[in-house]
Protein backbone atom coordinates (compact mmCIF):
# COMPACT_ATOMS: atom_id res chain seq x y z
CA UNK A 1 0.00 0.00 0.00
CA UNK A 2 2.69 2.33 0.72
CA UNK A 3 4.60 1.44 -1.98
CA UNK A 4 1.12 2.41 -3.92
CA UNK A 5 1.16 5.59 -2.77
CA UNK A 6 4.41 6.52 -3.06
CA UNK A 7 4.12 5.50 -6.69
CA UNK A 8 1.11 7.96 -7.83
CA UNK A 9 3.26 10.77 -5.53
CA UNK A 10 6.20 10.70 -7.68
CA UNK A 11 3.63 10.33 -10.97
CA UNK A 12 1.43 13.37 -9.51
CA UNK A 13 4.65 15.74 -9.08
CA UNK A 14 6.21 14.47 -12.44
CA UNK A 15 3.01 15.61 -14.07
CA UNK A 16 3.21 19.42 -12.14
CA UNK A 17 6.61 19.89 -13.09
CA UNK A 18 5.51 19.06 -16.90
CA UNK A 19 2.70 21.40 -16.79
CA UNK A 20 4.82 23.94 -15.19
CA UNK A 21 7.03 23.54 -18.26
CA UNK A 22 4.45 23.19 -20.49
CA UNK A 23 3.94 27.18 -19.52
CA UNK A 24 7.28 28.44 -19.49
CA UNK A 25 7.81 30.10 -23.25
CA UNK A 26 9.72 28.78 -25.59
CA UNK A 27 13.20 30.12 -25.71
CA UNK A 28 13.79 31.03 -28.92
CA UNK A 29 16.37 29.32 -31.25
CA UNK A 30 18.45 31.96 -31.80
CA UNK A 31 19.82 34.77 -29.30
CA UNK A 32 18.64 37.87 -30.01
CA UNK A 33 21.18 40.35 -31.47
CA UNK A 34 21.25 44.04 -30.89
CA UNK A 35 21.98 45.52 -34.78
CA UNK A 36 25.20 47.77 -33.94
CA UNK A 37 25.02 50.54 -36.36
CA UNK A 38 28.05 52.68 -37.21
CA UNK A 39 26.86 56.23 -38.31
CA UNK A 40 29.83 58.24 -39.81
CA UNK A 41 30.44 61.54 -38.65
CA UNK A 42 28.77 64.14 -41.25
CA UNK A 43 31.42 66.59 -41.16
CA UNK A 44 30.94 69.72 -43.88
CA UNK A 45 33.59 69.50 -46.08
CA UNK A 46 35.13 72.93 -46.67
CA UNK A 47 36.05 74.68 -49.67
CA UNK A 48 39.20 76.79 -49.89
CA UNK A 49 39.42 79.06 -52.93
CA UNK A 50 43.07 79.39 -54.27
CA UNK A 51 43.01 83.21 -54.78
CA UNK A 52 45.98 84.02 -57.67
CA UNK A 53 48.48 86.39 -56.89
CA UNK A 54 47.93 89.44 -58.77
CA UNK A 55 50.84 89.37 -61.74
CA UNK A 56 50.61 93.28 -61.80
CA UNK A 57 49.51 93.65 -65.46
CA UNK A 58 46.60 95.63 -66.24
CA UNK A 59 43.77 94.33 -67.68
CA UNK A 60 44.57 95.81 -71.07
CA UNK A 61 41.89 98.84 -70.77
CA UNK A 62 44.29 101.82 -70.07
CA UNK A 63 45.73 104.36 -71.90
CA UNK A 64 48.24 104.41 -74.45
CA UNK A 65 51.55 105.90 -75.04
CA UNK A 66 50.11 108.18 -77.08
CA UNK A 67 47.36 109.79 -74.99
CA UNK A 68 49.76 109.96 -71.99
CA UNK A 69 51.99 112.01 -74.04
CA UNK A 70 48.93 113.94 -74.64
CA UNK A 71 48.35 114.14 -71.33
CA UNK A 72 51.90 115.62 -70.35
CA UNK A 73 52.17 118.32 -73.19
CA UNK A 74 48.33 119.17 -72.40
CA UNK A 75 49.48 120.30 -68.65
CA UNK A 76 52.30 121.66 -69.79
CA UNK A 77 50.68 124.07 -72.47
CA UNK A 78 53.16 122.92 -74.72
CA UNK A 79 52.94 121.77 -78.51
CA UNK A 80 54.72 119.16 -79.74
CA UNK A 81 56.03 120.70 -82.76
CA UNK A 82 57.92 123.37 -79.45
CA UNK A 83 59.41 119.88 -78.33
CA UNK A 84 63.15 119.94 -78.79
CA UNK A 85 63.15 116.19 -77.45
CA UNK A 86 60.52 113.20 -75.76
CA UNK A 87 60.80 110.08 -74.35
CA UNK A 88 57.75 108.14 -73.28
CA UNK A 89 58.39 104.52 -71.37
CA UNK A 90 56.55 102.33 -69.50
CA UNK A 91 57.41 101.45 -66.22
CA UNK A 92 56.60 100.46 -62.45
CA UNK A 93 56.77 102.30 -59.42
CA UNK A 94 54.74 101.40 -55.86
CA UNK A 95 52.83 98.89 -57.29
CA UNK A 96 51.43 100.65 -60.07
CA UNK A 97 51.85 100.80 -63.74
CA UNK A 98 52.75 104.70 -64.87
CA UNK A 99 54.14 106.18 -68.23
CA UNK A 100 57.31 108.48 -67.57
CA UNK A 101 57.20 111.37 -70.37
CA UNK A 102 60.25 113.68 -70.07
CA UNK A 103 61.23 116.74 -72.85
CA UNK A 104 62.28 119.69 -73.76
CA UNK A 105 61.23 122.92 -74.98
CA UNK A 106 64.59 124.75 -75.10
CA UNK A 107 65.86 125.20 -71.68
CA UNK A 108 62.89 124.20 -69.85
CA UNK A 109 63.34 120.16 -68.95
CA UNK A 110 59.45 118.83 -67.85
CA UNK A 111 58.92 115.19 -66.13
CA UNK A 112 55.30 113.79 -65.73
CA UNK A 113 54.13 110.51 -64.57
CA UNK A 114 51.47 109.09 -65.57
CA UNK A 115 48.95 106.31 -64.33
CA UNK A 116 49.22 103.89 -67.31
CA UNK A 117 45.53 102.86 -66.05
CA UNK A 118 43.31 105.65 -65.53
CA UNK A 119 45.65 108.38 -67.18
CA UNK A 120 45.80 110.58 -64.21
CA UNK A 121 49.04 112.83 -63.82
CA UNK A 122 50.77 111.07 -60.74
CA UNK A 123 54.12 113.72 -60.42
CA UNK A 124 55.32 116.52 -62.46
CA UNK A 125 58.22 118.16 -62.17
CA UNK A 126 59.70 121.56 -64.44
CA UNK A 127 63.12 122.34 -64.38
CA UNK A 128 65.46 125.37 -66.56
CA UNK A 129 68.57 123.57 -67.14
CA UNK A 130 71.38 125.84 -68.93
CA UNK A 131 73.92 122.51 -69.47
CA UNK A 132 71.82 120.02 -70.76
CA UNK A 133 71.69 120.04 -74.62
CA UNK A 134 69.80 117.86 -77.46
CA UNK A 135 72.65 116.10 -80.25
CA UNK A 136 70.96 119.45 -82.76
CA UNK A 137 74.06 121.62 -81.94
CA UNK A 138 77.68 121.71 -79.86
CA UNK A 139 77.99 122.78 -76.51
CA UNK A 140 79.49 125.47 -75.62
CA UNK A 141 82.53 124.78 -73.99
CA UNK A 142 85.28 126.24 -72.12
CA UNK A 143 88.37 124.84 -73.31
CA UNK A 144 89.20 123.89 -76.73
CA UNK A 145 90.68 120.41 -75.41
CA UNK A 146 87.41 119.11 -74.29
CA UNK A 147 86.01 116.83 -77.18
CA UNK A 148 82.48 118.38 -78.61
CA UNK A 149 79.30 116.99 -77.61
CA UNK A 150 79.19 114.97 -81.62
CA UNK A 151 82.30 112.92 -80.78
CA UNK A 152 81.34 111.95 -77.12
CA UNK A 153 77.99 110.74 -78.73
CA UNK A 154 79.96 108.28 -81.39
CA UNK A 155 82.02 107.37 -77.96
CA UNK A 156 78.73 106.13 -76.65
CA UNK A 157 77.25 105.01 -79.00
CA UNK A 158 80.06 102.75 -79.67
CA UNK A 159 78.50 100.50 -76.43
CA UNK A 160 74.96 100.55 -78.02
CA UNK A 161 74.49 98.89 -81.24
CA UNK A 162 71.67 99.93 -83.51
CA UNK A 163 71.39 103.06 -81.51
CA UNK A 164 71.33 106.62 -83.00
CA UNK A 165 72.20 109.88 -82.00
CA UNK A 166 68.69 110.84 -81.79
CA UNK A 167 68.36 108.24 -78.92
CA UNK A 168 71.47 110.44 -76.91
CA UNK A 169 70.71 112.82 -74.07
CA UNK A 170 73.72 114.40 -73.41
CA UNK A 171 75.64 117.55 -71.39
CA UNK A 172 78.69 119.29 -70.49
CA UNK A 173 79.19 119.55 -66.82
CA UNK A 174 81.62 121.14 -64.20
CA UNK A 175 82.67 119.55 -60.68
CA UNK A 176 85.29 119.31 -58.13
CA UNK A 177 87.23 121.09 -60.70
CA UNK A 178 86.71 118.48 -63.23
CA UNK A 179 84.91 118.60 -66.77
CA UNK A 180 82.60 115.45 -68.15
CA UNK A 181 79.93 114.88 -70.43
CA UNK A 182 76.89 112.75 -68.41
CA UNK A 183 74.04 111.80 -70.44
CA UNK A 184 71.13 108.81 -71.11
CA UNK A 185 70.77 106.52 -74.00
CA UNK A 186 67.36 105.23 -74.55
CA UNK A 187 66.99 102.14 -77.08
CA UNK A 188 65.45 98.95 -76.97
CA UNK A 189 63.94 99.35 -74.07
CA UNK A 190 66.99 99.72 -71.88
CA UNK A 191 68.06 103.01 -70.49
CA UNK A 192 71.77 103.51 -70.30
CA UNK A 193 73.24 106.17 -67.88
CA UNK A 194 76.89 107.37 -68.29
CA UNK A 195 79.63 109.51 -67.53
CA UNK A 196 82.79 110.66 -69.61
CA UNK A 197 85.98 112.51 -69.25
CA UNK A 198 85.53 115.44 -71.27
CA UNK A 199 88.53 115.65 -72.71
CA UNK A 200 90.11 111.72 -72.84
CA UNK A 201 86.80 110.36 -73.89
CA UNK A 202 87.01 107.91 -71.28
CA UNK A 203 83.86 106.18 -70.00
CA UNK A 204 83.69 106.91 -66.25
CA UNK A 205 80.55 105.54 -65.37
CA UNK A 206 78.13 103.28 -67.06
CA UNK A 207 74.74 101.63 -66.01
CA UNK A 208 72.05 99.56 -67.97
CA UNK A 209 68.26 99.16 -66.98
CA UNK A 210 65.47 97.62 -68.22
CA UNK A 211 62.62 99.16 -68.66
CA UNK A 212 58.79 98.10 -69.95
CA UNK A 213 58.06 100.14 -73.62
Amino acid sequence: MKKKNLLLTTVTVIGILAAVGCGSPAPSSSEDTTAQSTVAPNYETSKQTSVPASSGTTSGTGVTEEQAKATALADAGVNEADVTRIRVRKDRDDGRNIYEVEFYVEREEYDYDIDADSGQIVSKDFDIDDDFHNNSGSATTQNSDVISEDQAIQIVLERVEGASASDVWIKLDYDDGRTYYEGEIYYNNTEYEFEMDAYTGEILEWSEESYRG
